[in-house]
């Protein structure tokens, strides 16, 4: 019904996916190392300490402990503006600023001193895991409800992974749960050989320095700021290695992010994305990019609130409302490990099934099957593909889930079933908001919910009930597994009577459209935390103070944005850039909202049309290799869509680049960005890159070039040494899977290329798993392509390579063979150095070689 992006896009292939919802309150001598904030070599002993933080032994005004640059401040009053003799009587700095003020973004007036009392540390002794301490801050801060002991693991988990936490010994608080096999739920009792980082520990007040073991650079320093844990307040400091940052989603921001006193809220919520506000996920996962193409990254396992503070020391500070400090370090050493390192905790993406990455339509305000119909016959009629009609709250009795209105959608069952004659699949709308006022004995999702105790309770223990779309409703308690069958079989009761593909998980935060419930927030602390995220908006209740969503860290690469925009008009120019990207959206769907004018393709003038249709058409050509990239993150933890840097680590030019992205290693995707422009500045990485269009070769030296780019062009390239699969077109995918394939080979300067292929039967799960694939390498050197087939079975039965593109031939071929015959239909252009090769067909479940003469 909102905008989103479709992490919440569950199919019926796959098991399940569903958010949980937490209820309860969760409440050897190690050496020492001196280090600057900003990293580099050890540093004399700090200023005195605070005997406690109400008497400091030293004045303020000019002491040695206060004087520091603004950039280096640490707020000691991130909770609410203080006085002088507030934040003094904390044992803190009060330095106000000519400019700003306490309530402006801006350097702290208020900040802690050089040296700060705080938790001391005992000595490190093993553990079953790993090493352990224990922690005790003799003095109390000045935070409500300190935890005076902690206990400390530090585990190595690999070679490239620390694990470190710090969690309350005596009361157990919640604590994320990881899924089984991944690293934090692993015996791994002996130490990685040749780690790569090094770790000291500072005792009082305890802090913990991280080292890249190859150059002695600071990764992580905490002992700049004091380590505070209360029941409801943790914050952990730490110097950057650099101010090239990226991550922390979800939030409407550039690639690097603004280290100039920014804060990012993590507390996920209904809300179509703009700045400064908390969106739909919490990803509390950063990657600094270094020097030299080295990169590392740190994951908070934290599913509370949380607030990150970015200061241009350059310095970071998390603030979490509760559970536990749960950090996992990744070494690298360059960007793409690091992402594959943190998957390798959270989990790889899905496969999704081949279908799924065609073309998406969907709207709210179909509001019949007739209408609905209509919308999948003219985009046919139009020759526009088309794998996958929605429909948003519209089709539901009442709004509510689990039905269809008899009049208007009485017949959706026949409607499916069309669709799937088509070669077509239908998703539709799932709110976990369930209704909780329908008559007695006619909604059985609520009334089964209520009899098996599924539904959150409020502070008396009754079922607490909101308002979403169908009026008051009652929320799933998704840490009930009892829920998780309720919800199985809610789904399974409605799934025999309409056959969906897919259902649209939405509004899963839960949102809900007043604070807290139907009676108001209940009168407790939870409601009233000593510290509220800056930015965050949207109540902190119903039931979800501790667990707020566990998708967010799933890994989803099957993403993409409301293609043409949910909110407001859009425009034809509008519409057709946003086509032409979004057909390199690795999950491809057109959404709009009720009220605005209508913005699916057919509805526009011929020009735009034909534009919409080459962009559907590209896609749908490349999607053979789309979905091997799939192949790869699922199995490899590879990115899909990704950004320049993981890929050209060592190329500066690429670190922030946030207006280009690549698909895979191999395809450079440059979109029009701006209103009338026909022409683009898009940067080349070193290399040789090959139009895709026709194979114009751009030498480049790491430069940005001017490119053409009319109404209906989008610039791809294609970089050298790789081999690209596609397969011509169709309406839908089940048709285009039965169509002949082609290869584009764009050789290196040397004359290699190499690609590869995945293909199943598109829907069946685990087919990796249990080895039901084919996987083809492809190989190109020495003027001929080659084939091997690697893992083979029936899936590429009766598919053949029709032809193929080779670009970067040096001189026209005298002759093309292909295993062996001679091949007639070939052209090659002088201009663009491109060889094509047409009237094959040569079986893809076969070896084959083409080869050429120069």
């Amino acid at each position: 019904m909102r905008s989103a992006v479709p992490a919440g896009l569950l199919f019926i292939t796959a098991t399940a996916v569903l958010t949980c919802v937490y209820v309860g309150r969760g409440s050897g001598r190690a050496a020492v190392l001196r280090v600057p904030a900003s990293g580099g070599s050890a540093g004399p002993p700090r200023a005195a300490s605070v005997t406690r933080q109400g008497k400091v032994r030293e004045k303020f005004s000019g002491s040695p402990g206060c004087a520091m640059a603004p950039a280096s401040r640490f707020d000691c009053a991130r909770e609410r503006v203080v006085s002088r003799a507030e934040c003094q009587e904390r044992g803190c700095c009060y330095a106000p600023l000519a400019a700003g003020g306490p309530l402006s973004s801006g350097p702290p007036w208020c900040y802690y001193p050089a040296a700060y009392g705080g938790y001391r540390m005992g000595p490190l002794r093993p553990s079953r895991r790993g090493r352990t301490a224990v922690l005790v801050r003799p003095d109390p801060s000045y935070l409500p409800g300190d935890i005076p002991t902690l206990r400390l693991e530090v585990v190595e988990e690999t070679a490239s992974c620390f694990h470190l936490t710090l969690k309350d010994p005596s009361s157990k608080r919640y604590e994320v749960p990881l899924p089984a096999g991944n690293f934090g739920g692993l015996n791994r009792p002996n130490t990685p050989q040749d780690p790569l980082y090094t770790t000291q520990f500072q005792p009082d007040p305890f802090g913990f320095i991280i080292q890249r073991k190859s150059n002695g650079r600071v990764i992580m320093n905490t002992t700049v700021a004091p380590l505070l844990f209360s029941d409801q307040y943790l914050q952990l400091s730490t110097s950057l290695a650099s101010s090239v940052l990226s991550g922390l989603g979800e939030h409407y921001t550039p690639l690097g992010l603004d280290l100039n006193w920014t804060t990012l809220t993590f507390w996920n919520r209904d809300m179509a994305p703009h700045a400064n506000a908390n969106l739909y996920g919490s990803y509390p996962f950063y990657l600094v990019q270094e020097e030299d193409g080295l990169a590392h990254g740190v994951f908070l396992l934290n599913s509370n609130a949380i607030e990150v503070a970015l200061q241009p020391t350059p310095a970071l500070t998390w603030v979490s409302l509760g559970g536990i400090l749960d950090l996992y370090v990744f070494l690298g050493p360059d960007p793409q490990s690091v992402v594959r390192q943190y998957l390798q905790v959270i989990g790889f993406p899905m496969m999704p099934p081949y279908w799924s990455l065609g073309f998406h339509l969907c709207r709210w305000g179909y509001s019949t099957t007739n209408e609905t119909r209509s919308v999948v016959q003219r985009m046919h009629m139009h020759n526009f593909p088309l794998d996958v009609q929605w429909n948003d709250l519209d089709y539901a009795d009442k709004r509510r889930v689990f039905t269809f209105d008899p009049q208007r959608f009485g017949d959706l069952p026949d409607m499916v079933e069309e669709f799937h004659r088509r070669g077509m699949k239908y998703i539709l709308i799932l709110d976990p908001g369930i209704s909780s006022t329908s008559p007695e004995g006619t909604y059985p999702p609520f009334e089964d919910g209520q009899r098996r105790g599924v539904f959150i309770k409020n502070a008396t223990g009754q079922t607490l009930i909101g308002k979403v779309w169908p009026g008051q409703t009652a929320f799933p308690d998704f840490t009930n597994p009892e829920t998780v069958l309720w919800w199985r079989d809610c789904i399974h009761s409605f799934h025999s009577t309409v056959k969906v593909d897919g259902l649209w998980i939405d509004m899963n935060e839960p949102a809900s459209f007043v604070q807290g419930s139907v009676d108001g927030c209940p009168d407790s602390d939870l409601e009233t935390p000593p510290y509220t995220p800056s930015k965050s908006t949207g109540s902190l209740t119903i039931g979800h103070v501790h667990v707020h969503q566990n998708l967010g860290l799933s890994g989803v690469a099957l993403a993409g944005a409301d293609v043409c925009g949910y909110g407001g008009d859009t425009t034809e120019e509008l519409c057709v850039r946003w086509m032409q990207l979004g057909a390199f959206y690795p999950f491809m769907r057109n959404h709009n909202d009720k009220p605005n004018a209508p913005q699916e393709p057919y509805v526009f003038g011929q020009r735009a049309q034909a534009a919409m249709r080459q962009a559907l058409n590209l896609r749908y050509s490349l999607l053979p290799f789309l979905y091997t990239l799939f192949l790869h993150a699922h199995t490899s933890a590879d990115t899909v869509a990704r950004p320049l840097f993981l890929e050209f680590p060592t190329d500066p030019n690429c670190q922030t680049i946030d207006r280009q992205f690549l698909w895979g290693p191999s395809l450079l995707i440059s979109p029009v960005l701006e209103q009338g422009a026909v022409e683009l500045a898009a940067y080349l990485p070193p290399g040789t890159w090959y139009s895709l269009d026709d194979g114009q070769p751009f030498y480049s030296k790491g430069q940005y070039l001017l490119l053409p780019a009319p109404l209906d062009t989008i610039n791809v390239h294609v970089r050298e040494g790789h081999i690209i699969p596609q397969q011509e077109p169709a309406l839908t995918t089940s048709a285009s899977r039965s169509n002949p394939f082609l290869l584009t080979v764009a050789l290196s300067s040397r004359g290699w290329a190499q690609g590869d292929l995945f293909w199943d039967d598109g829907d069946s799960l685990d087919t990796f798993q249990m080895g039901d694939f084919c996987y083809v390498l492809f190989i190109a050197g020495q003027s001929q392509v080659v084939s091997d087939l690697i893992r083979k079975n029936g899936a590429l039965s009766g598919l053949v390579l029709a032809g193929l593109r080779v670009f970067g031939v040096p001189s026209p071929p005298v002759s093309v063979w292909a295993n062996g015959v001679r091949v007639l239909d070939f052209t090659y252009r002088t201009d663009t150095k491109a060889l094509e090769v047409k009237g094959l067909a040569l079986p893809m479940s076969e070896v084959f070689t083409v080869r050429w003469a120069l």
